[in-house]
C-alpha cells in the first residue's frame, strides 16, 4: 500500500476553507489563507511555547581559518548545545550531488571502511551547513551514498568535509573568552560563547579555529522563521496537520462572521494545548517508567 501523501500548504489551506464552507476555495481566498491565516496559527503556538520536539533541528557550520566569530542558522531560536567535529580530509571540491548522495574528488583514496559512519558536511556553495552520515562507499565511483537526505541538496561544484564529533564544546561566558587573549589563539576550538542574548544569533569559538573544521549546532527553531520550502516545515506540515487544518478553518469562520466559531475556537484551543503537551519532553506517556524498590 502506497504511504499517504504529504500535505503541503496548498492541500492544508484548500481542505481548510472547504470545511468552512467554500466548495472551490478562490485564488484570493488561498493566498489570505495561506499568507495570514496560517501565520496566525503559527504566532499561536509559538505564544504558547518554543522548544517542541518536532522544532529540534541541526546546522553544521563550517569554520575558516583565523576566524572566530559565526552566525546562527537563520531560524535559530535557542540552542541544545554545540559539538566539535574534525576532519579525516582537507575538504576537497565534488564531482556530483542529489539529495542522498555525494560524489567525491577523484583524488579520495578511501576505501569503504574508511568512511562509513562519518559525518559528511558541506563547507562551501549551494548545500553550505547541510550535514549527514556517511552510510556506503563506492570506492570505484567514488559515490558516497548518506542518511538522512541533506538539509539542501548541494551543488556538484560544493566542497565537502568528512569527519567525526570529537568533544562537545563547553559553553563560556564573553568576558571569559575576551580574558583569554581572543582572538589570537589558533587551535582546535574547544569552547563557544553566545554573543549578547541566547537569540542573538551569533556566537564565538575560542581557540580561534587554525583550519576548517565544523560545528554541529544542535538548536530549536523559531516556528515564525522556519523556511517554508524546506524539510522540517514540511515534515511540521505533516505531524501537525490537524492543528494547521482546524486552525485555518477557525480563521475563516471568525472573518465570515460564522456562529460555529465560537465552539470552533474553544476546539481549536484545547487542540493547541494538547500539541503543547505531547511535543514537550516528560508529557509523553510512552516515555515514562516507573521503579519500585523497598
Amino acid at each position: 500500500m502506497a504511504a499517504p501523501t504529504v500535505p503541503t500548504l496548498v492541500t492544508i489551506t484548500t481542505e481548510s476553507l472547504k470545511k468552512a464552507g467554500h466548495a472551490s476555495p478562490t485564488a484570493a481566498q488561498l493566498t489570505r489563507a495561506q499568507d495570514e491565516w496560517m501565520q496566525e496559527v503559527k504566532n499561536d503556538i509559538w505564544t504558547l511555547a518554543k522548544k517542541l520536539t518536532s522544532l529540534q533541528s541541526v546546522y553544521y557550520q563550517p569554520t575558516v581559518k583565523g576566524r572566530s566569530r559565526y552566525s546562527m542558522p537563520t531560524d535559530f531560536s535557542s540552542l541544545m548545545g554545540m559539538a566539535f567535529i574534525d576532519g579525516i580530509n582537507t575538504p576537497k571540491v565534488a564531482q556530483a550531488a542529489t539529495a542522498s548522495s555525494l560524489t567525491l574528488n577523484s583524488g579520495e583514496t578511501f576505501a569503504e571502511a574508511d568512511i562509513q559512519g562519518k559525518f559528511l558536511i558541506i563547507t562551501i556553495g549551494t548545500g553550505l551547513g547541510s550535514g549527514t552520515q556517511i552510510t556506503a562507499y563506492n570506492s570505484t565511483t567514488k559515490v558516497a551514498s548518506v542518511e538522512p537526505n541533506f538539509q539542501t541538496t548541494p551543488a556538484g561544484t560544493d566542497s565537502y568535509l568528512i569527519g567525526n564529533i570529537n568533544y562537545p564544546l563547553g559553553e563560556s561566558p564573553r568576558w571569559d573568552i575576551d580574558g583569554q587573549g581572543y582572538p589570537m589563539k589558533m587551535e582546535k576550538p574547544t569552547r563557544y560563547a553566545p554573543i549578547g542574548e541566547n537569540d542573538d544569533g551569533e556566537f564565538l569559538l575560542y581557540p580561534t579555529p587554525d583550519k576548517v573544521y565544523a560545528v554541529q549546532i544542535s538548536y530549536y527553531a523559531n516556528l515564525l522563521n522556519i523556511d517554508l520550502a524546506g524539510t522540517l516545515m514540511a515534515t511540521i506540515y505533516d505531524r501537525w496537520r490537524n492543528i494547521w487544518t482546524y486552525g485555518v478553518f477557525v480563521k475563516s469562520l471568525e472573518n465570515n462572521n460564522d456562529s460555529k466559531f465560537v465552539e470552533a475556537n474553544r476546539e481549536y484551543k484545547n487542540m493547541l494545548q494538547s500539541l503543547i503537551l505531547r511535543e514537550q519532553y516528560g508529557m509523553d506517556m510512552s516515555n515514562l517508567q516507573q521503579r519500585v524498590s523497598d
